[in-house]
């Protein structure tokens, strides 16, 4: 075993693999093992060794003199620099020498047999011929399986023999395949995955195998994408069964969609309707998953709502549970129903019995006219059915749709830690702790969504480095896109750019109309915008904007959408008539349930009375807006309101009881020593404290700050300031 401390493991474990290096199963970035035939190589942060790097020879010996140059070629190619080209020796053998990214010296050497020579000068006695890289493999998986290994280790002993391997090998594969994806190593499943293509497969068990990985492919980096994109490709073209070739189709058609390729991807989607055409629940399936797919280009989208249309009033037969809710989806977004209406579309399409084909398709959208009608426990149950539910790909436009529910509901509710963790494990926030495949990866709703969580808790420089990292990408157009214009323009204006706000939602606006969405239950963009004009010095303005959302917002009629304009009206009118519709907004949403817009009116309705000369009951509502402030962890408004609060006259609070402020001296220097990367006993060592004491004042800030993990430390406390000690 060979061990190097390394400065960046992350670096380093990419280079190794990049060589085509076989990774032990087990590796994170603390530790990585790669099994080189007889030979392990371990890497571990410097750190935790010596420190030391590029202090060590190390030498990889090959077969031949040609290999010397094919391998020194091939270590360039990974990111290796020359040390000393390869050369022939005068006493016989040829070598080179190259230093990895780190400057770990690595020599490529072969010489004939007993040539080689130790420092002392003696060679060494001869030793047999080693046998050819990959059989050492093969013979360990051998052994490994029938002594009863995991399938990973045997996997992984597969994949670096390369080749056929025994009759169990493809069952060995993929289910180390699936551990991997499961257990958050969808690069290590795809290595599964690929190995597997080379065992001989009947053409149905070849077209399953490469629609798992293609899936898995797709949430995977540029030149991974577009590999999977091939194999999904091919394994529409193979003779499998119709739900075989259905899943395959609508993975790939989900692929082209968000690379730009709409008109691609309904061509795909297209052919697949015709091969369906006497296969009734497959057909209807195939048109709503192409409605989709058409969602991420607005033009493509009104063509299929209007074919849909045509084909519900034609058939005979009462169209399926999944067309009726997608067309309720759109109807509800034109204003065309209201939210009772929505919702018992909703429990209509739920209590029929679904076919399997589309079963997530429409508890996806029906759990999105539930959240929308704001009947909350209704999309919580019908997104739960739906994601434990589902057998096909990661990338299936349903599966989508159920987290893009799960997570606005969050965000409805103020549940904005609950999101952020989601989305960890979605893929959506990267973080140095193992997580789930990134089933949420291209996504631009998702992000959305943690773009207005992060902003809300206060942590607007990470929101704002989120935002920055999307690119315009296949989603400009798409109803994803618009929602993300939507989140950007809330950023903006909490960062105090109301302009650059006002670009943003008025981008949304223009998306919005064009897909002929002018509910505000989708993206309430009018009330933002209201806000920004009137920080623009531009009331009338602003005014306008809000009455056009309360009268959209009536037609829709839940307490969350009216009392939100109402208050956005309220504060562009200002004076008596608008201090009375905040009052009415208060009113209306203390009945809704949903904290935020709560928090935003109480502020209001303090704002307003404040500036009636009210100072007493201004700072009752504020206190009030406080509360539910801190109970939320909305760290933006709680700073807000604090000064309002001051304005209005209030004594400064003696203690705060959530966020950084609230933190003692003691468990600030804990904090910080944590979000370094120290350890509990090296904490405890570093200020002579007892490890308990340690776990306690960490256990106390966790609570406080509203994190789960140390990796979240560093921005929330960099978010909020700490204040001296009282």
């Amino acid at each position: 075993m060979v061990t190097l401390g390394a400065r960046d493991v992350p670096g380093l474990r990419r280079f190794y693999r990049a060589l085509g290096w076989a990774e032990l199963p087990g590796s994170d970035d603390g530790r990585v093992g790669f099994l080189l035939a007889g030979v392990l190589l371990v890497l571990r942060p410097a750190a935790k060794t010596d420190g030391a790097t590029g202090g060590t020879m190390l030498t990889c010996t090959v077969t031949g003199p040609r290999q010397v140059d094919s391998a020194c070629v091939a270590a360039v190619a990974a990111g290796a620099t020359v040390l000393a080209e390869p050369a022939d020796h005068p006493e016989g053998g040829r070598s080179a020498c190259v230093a990895d990214p780190e400057g770990n010296r690595w020599e490529i050497a072969w010489a004939p047999l007993a040539r080689w020579r130790t420092e002392g000068g003696q060679a060494p006695p001869a030793a047999p011929a080693a046998p050819a890289p990959d059989e050492p493999h093969r013979a360990s998986a051998e052994l490994l399986h029938h002594h009863g290994a995991s399938d990973e280790v045997v996997a992984a002993h597969l994949v670096a023999a390369g080749g056929n391997g025994p009759g169990w090998a493809v069952e060995t594969l993929l289910c180390a395949a699936r551990t991997a994806r499961r257990e958050g190593r969808p690069e290590q499943a795809v290595d599964f995955l690929r190995r597997a293509l080379a065992e001989p497969l009947p053409p149905a068990r070849r077209g399953g195998v490469l629609t798992e990985l293609g899936s898995l492919e797709v949430t995977l980096g540029p030149a991974d994408r577009a590999l999977g994109v091939r194999h999904l490709a091919e394994s529409v073209r193979l003779e499998q069964s119709d739900v075989s070739v259905f899943k395959a189709a609508n993975a790939l058609g989900t692929a082209l969609a968000a690379r730009g390729q709409t008109s691609v991807a309904l061509e795909v989607m297209e052919e697949l309707a015709e091969r369906f055409t006497g296969h009734p629940e497959l057909a209807w399936a195939v048109q709503v998953a192409a409605a989709l797919i058409a969602s991420h280009d607005g033009h493509s989208w009104l063509e299929t709502v209007d074919r849909l249309r045509r084909l519900a009033a034609t058939t005979p037969a009462r169209p399926a549970p999944a067309v009726r809710v997608l067309l309720a989806e759109f109807d509800s977004t034109s204003g065309r129903l209201s939210a009772a209406e929505a919702a018992a579309v909703a429990r209509e399409v739920t209590v029929e019995p679904l076919d399997p084909f589309s079963r997530t398709y429409v508890l996806a959208s029906a759990a999105t006219l539930a959240q929308w009608a704001d009947e909350l426990a209704l999309a919580d149950r019908l997104v739960t059915e739906g994601l434990t539910g589902h057998r096909g790909p990661l990338v299936d436009p349903g599966y989508q749709s159920l987290l893009s529910v799960h997570a606005e509901s969050l965000v409805m509710r103020g549940r904005y830690r609950e999101l952020l963790e989601a989305c960890h494990g979605w893929g959506v926030l990267i973080g140095p702790p193992a997580r789930p495949a990134p089933s949420g990866v291209g996504n631009a709703h998702l992000v959305a969504q943690a773009v207005i969580a992060l902003t809300e808790t206060g942590c607007a420089a990470e929101a704002r480095r989120l935002a920055d990292s999307i690119a315009v990408d296949g989603s400009h157009g798409s109803w994803e896109w618009n929602e993300f214009l939507y989140a950007r323009g809330l950023l903006s204006l909490a960062e105090g750019d109301p302009a650059g706000a006002l670009d943003d939602l008025s981008e949304c606006g223009r998306g919005q109309s064009a897909r002929q969405v002018t509910s505000p239950v989708v993206t309430p963009w009018r009330s933002a915008a209201a806000d920004c004009q009137l920080l623009l010095g531009r009331p009338a303005a602003a005014v306008a904007l809000a009455t056009e959302e309360l009268a959209a917002a009536r037609r829709w009629g839940t307490p969350r959408c009216v009392g939100r304009a109402l208050r956005a009206l309220g504060t562009a009118t200002g004076g008596r008539a608008g201090l009375a519709t905040v009052e009415q907004a208060v009113a209306l949403l203390r009945t809704a349930g949903t904290d935020p817009e709560l928090i935003a009116a109480l502020a209001a309705h303090g704002r307003l009375l404040a500036a009636a000369g009210h100072l007493t009951a201004a700072r009752g509502a504020l206190r009030e807006a406080a509360r539910h402030a801190e109970r939320i962890g909305a760290g933006r408004w709680c700073a807000a309101v604090a000064a309002l609060l001051a304005a209005a006259g209030a004594r400064r609070a003696t203690a705060s009881q959530t966020g950084a402020p609230a933190l003692t001296g003691s468990e600030r220097r804990i904090c910080a020593l944590a979000a370094q990367g120290h350890s509990n006993p090296e904490i405890a060592a570093l200020l002579h404290l007892a490890l308990r004491t340690v776990e306690t004042h960490l256990t106390n800030s966790f609570r406080k700050l509203g994190v789960r993990r140390r990796t979240e430390l560093a921005g929330r406390l960099a978010a909020e300031p700490a204040v001296p000690d009282r």
